[in-house]
């Protein structure tokens, strides 16, 4: 009911908004005549187009020299991925398909503008049989060993496995305007790769930056550790970058600083100077 009135109250309020300009409009008609409405239409039209126009330059500005641009590795990572496959794609590839169920034909997800392969790491626990005190059935429990602090820590390793990176381009005449999908498989769930590749499942699920067959879509030790540590290395890397930024400027290579920092010396404030002579 509280929805239907809200609609209702939106609907009241356009209506209202439409009547005011129509009784303006034809306020103007009356008083000033045709030709002059034309005139203030046109006189509008080119005003919204001025200050469009000015609104983009100045937010362009802004964009490029003013904001302070958010670093996000993962989307970083993503992007690497993409000019990764487009410099290594397989010239034979065309579309990229998903098989889909026994009932359903193949649907076909894009066209193929890059691949690649690449290694990701992998956490794997330790598991050892139990049973429960209460059920006594058995199960597979995570290993965990004390610390010297006396916590209990799971025991796991680190291994690396490969993965295939496929860059496609959403099927349809807007795609010119969506960004590429990165789609990661393992290289046993995808068919040879000459000509049209087919996925071996029943969706593609997006997970962070990233699509992922429907079987995959929960397993961490797959999709997020990998993830993490990607990020984690990216973050790694752009401290470095920042770190020499801040030692070059005190050690004065960066000119630009160096320069700032000698014009200011230039400057002397009144007062300083007034009490350095005392």
């Amino acid at each position: 009911m509280a929805l239907f009135q809200n609609q209702q109250h939106k609907t009241r309020t356009w209506l209202i908004i439409i009547g005011v300009i129509i009784l303006i409009f034809l306020a103007i008609r009356f008083i000033f005549g045709v030709t002059n409405i034309l005139k203030i239409v046109l006189f509008l039209v080119e005003a919204v187009l001025l200050l469009s126009i000015l609104f983009g330059v100045a937010y362009l500005f802004y964009y490029l020299f003013i904001k302070k641009q958010k670093y996000d590795p993962t989307y970083v990572n993503k992007q690497k991925l993409i000019q990764a496959g487009r410099k290594c794609n397989l010239e034979n590839l065309k579309g990229l398909y998903i098989s889909g169920d026994k009932g359903h034909t193949r649907v076909h997800i894009g066209k193929i503008i890059g691949y690649c392969r690449i290694q990701v790491l992998k956490k794997t626990y330790e598991y050892e049989e139990a049973t429960d005190e209460k059920t006594k059935k058995t199960y597979q429990k995570i290993v965990t060993r004390p610390n010297d602090r006396g916590e209990a820590i799971p025991q796991f390793e680190i291994d690396k496995e490969e993965q295939d990176v496929f860059i496609a381009k959403p099927k349809g005449f807007l795609s010119i305007f969506t960004e590429a999908m990165v789609i990661r498989t393992e290289p046993n769930q995808h068919d040879e790769l000459v000509g049209d590749v087919t996925l071996y499942g029943y969706s593609i699920i997006p997970i962070s930056e990233y699509w992922y067959l429907n079987s995959d879509m929960l397993d961490i030790r797959k999709i997020d550790y990998a993830i993490l540590r990607e990020a984690e290395r990216g973050v790694f890397f752009e401290g470095l970058r920042d770190m020499k930024e801040i030692v070059d400027k005190a050690i004065a290579l960066d000119s630009r600083h160096k320069k700032g920092v000698e014009d200011k010396a230039l400057y002397e404030v009144p007062e300083m100077q007034q009490v350095g002579r005392k």
